[in-house]
């Protein structure tokens, strides 16, 4: 007997030790296939049949990246240039009639403002219905009158002429009257006695003020229509300023006393104002 209970205390560690291990095979086979099951679900259904996606948070990542390269190369519709370009200039109606009388656009205009990127022309859209109303009118005027005038050249003048007798407070009529008086105007219009441009301004008299003032730094700028301009009608300014009186600034502005000139300036207007009944501008 006590040999049979020797032998089952040696047996009765192995035996527990075997227990054991068989414990631990078991409980570990199951929490693996647990844990394999938890990485391949990828949802859970409520108990009303809904459907919830559990997706891990490698594979978000990887899908928002996959979101980011099809969006660089197909492109997305709220990621698209929103810029739009500026508006086309609008003008008063008396403009597109005028332009269209000479065989001419509104696209005409943005292409001389494109080629003169300083040019007066590009405040015409700025201008009040009036006032375009009066450079229509001055640029069709000025082709009445002198046929030579390029439409550029024309249209750059009228406005030229009707900014800057805003500008200087002068009537533009007399302005544009003087002008036609002056040179019929072309701006390339040169007297013997050194009378330059649209508004022949005397160069070697006038030249320091218009310097200083940044309207023409050479004598070859007179003979730009809008900077021949601009001399003019402040030169003119100045002289009924001082003087006071229209007719004593125009014989200043003339260089003597001329009966002449005086009426030459007054039928201009009055054949401008017929002009301007005629076109209603």
């Amino acid at each position: 007997m006590r040999k049979i209970m020797k032998k089952r205390l040696f047996h009765l560690p192995r035996i527990a030790a075997l227990l054991l291990l068989a414990c631990s095979v078991i409980l570990f086979g199951n929490a693996e296939c647990k844990s394999e099951e938890a990485a391949s679900k990828t949802h859970n259904t409520l108990s009303d049949g809904t459907v919830i996606s559990t997706v891990s948070d490698s594979a978000s990542t990887e899908n928002a990246a996959e979101e980011s390269r099809t969006a660089v190369i197909l492109g997305r519709p709220e990621e698209e240039d929103t810029r739009q370009e500026a508006p086309a200039p609008v003008y008063h109606d008396s403009v597109y009639n005028a332009l269209k009388k000479q065989g001419l656009s509104k696209e005409h205009i943005e292409l001389w403002c494109d080629e003169h990127p300083v040019s007066t022309l590009n405040k015409l859209e700025t201008l009040e219905p009036a006032m375009q109303k009066k450079v229509a009118n001055a640029a069709s005027y000025i082709r009445k009158v002198n046929p030579k005038i390029s439409a550029k050249t024309a249209w750059r003048e009228a406005m030229a002429l009707v900014y800057y007798s805003v500008k200087y407070g002068i009537p533009s009529d007399l302005v544009i009257s003087v002008a036609k008086a002056e040179s019929r105007f072309n701006p390339g219009a040169q007297s013997k006695s050194g009378a330059l441009g649209v508004m022949q301004v005397m160069w070697k008299i006038h030249n320091a003020m218009l310097r200083n003032k940044g309207i023409a730094a050479t004598r070859e700028h007179m003979f730009d229509p809008e900077r021949g301009v601009e001399a003019g009608v402040l030169i003119l300014s100045r002289y009924v300023k001082v003087y006071g009186t229209l007719q004593k600034a125009l014989n200043r502005y003339y260089g003597g006393i001329a009966q002449s000139y005086l009426k030459k300036v007054s039928n201009n207007m009055a054949h401008l104002q017929k002009h301007t009944a005629n076109t209603g501008y």
